[in-house]
């Protein structure tokens, strides 16, 4: 899993930490300074390889901002941050990567931050039947992380979750179209139907969409409206079990009516 990579931060570190300890400072106060830094960093590093992810969260914070001239300082702030969503701290994250932001807008590192804080909404999306508030946060942060870093290595995964968000909201608009739809509120469940065929039309609830949206008219009696969302679902999905229904559904609705 991409995200892993940033294990690689304090690995890296970790090879040369014996180096940093050992070379001389011009000054006595910068030396014990950076060693400090430096112990405090391998700790944190630790408590990461051994899952204690509470530990090396508060490990990391204690880097970034009892010393942030040290030079792994930015790292250990997104190390803090990599702790916290392994935690599931997810409450914890979201705050902790808008001051990384704030505090190193030009870091190279910025598009990762921005993909945990995406990430740290997504794993909190429950199921289609609950309130959506961190889908659509969710939406929103993976679309900042695509225009603002295009080119970014996780802007590839960031497409693929967009789409699977898409999936997930077009499923609660129909959950709750269909539920109008029982209850006898015809227009109330148009328009839930309407927002998957104006929003969400790539997914995999498009065809029942716009069925429903035919059932829907016919039940209005009004036929050509039916005749229109049917005729659109046979010309692009002509093999769908939802035309097929809807064919029937137009053929029975002027039988009952001549």
């Amino acid at each position: 899993m991409r995200i892993l990579k940033i294990l690689f931060l304090f690995v890296s570190f970790l090879l040369s930490l014996n180096l940093t300890i050992g070379c001389a400072s011009k000054k006595a106060v910068e030396h014990t300074q950076d060693k400090s830094a430096a112990e405090l960093y391998k700790e944190a590093s630790l408590m990461l390889t051994k899952k204690e992810y509470k530990k090396s969260a508060e490990l990391f914070a204690q880097v970034a901002y009892q010393y942030p001239y040290y030079e792994w300082a930015p790292k250990a702030q997104l190390m803090e941050i990599y702790s916290y969503y392994l935690l599931q701290d997810y409450d914890s994250v979201i705050p902790a990567v808008e001051n990384y932001v704030k505090m190193h807008p030009a870091a190279s590192d910025i598009d990762y931050a921005h993909y945990i804080k995406a990430l740290s909404y997504y794993e909190q999306i429950d199921n289609p039947h609950r309130d959506q508030s961190y889908t659509h946060d969710s939406k929103a942060a993976f679309n900042e992380l695509r225009t603002r870093f295009p080119n970014s290595e996780y802007a590839k995964d960031a497409k693929v979750k967009l789409e699977i968000i898409d999936e997930h909201l077009a499923a609660q608009e129909m959950i709750v179209g269909r539920y109008y739809l029982k209850k006898g509120k015809i227009l109330a469940a148009i328009n839930r139907f309407k927002v998957i065929v104006d929003k969400y039309s790539t997914t995999s609830h498009i065809e029942e969409a716009l069925y429903r949206l035919a059932e829907s008219y016919v039940f209005l009696e009004l036929p050509q409206e039916a005749k229109q969302y049917a005729a659109t679902l046979g010309h692009n999905y002509p093999q769908s079990k939802w035309y097929k229904e809807s064919y029937y559904l137009l053929a029975n609705n002027n039988k009952r009516n001549k």
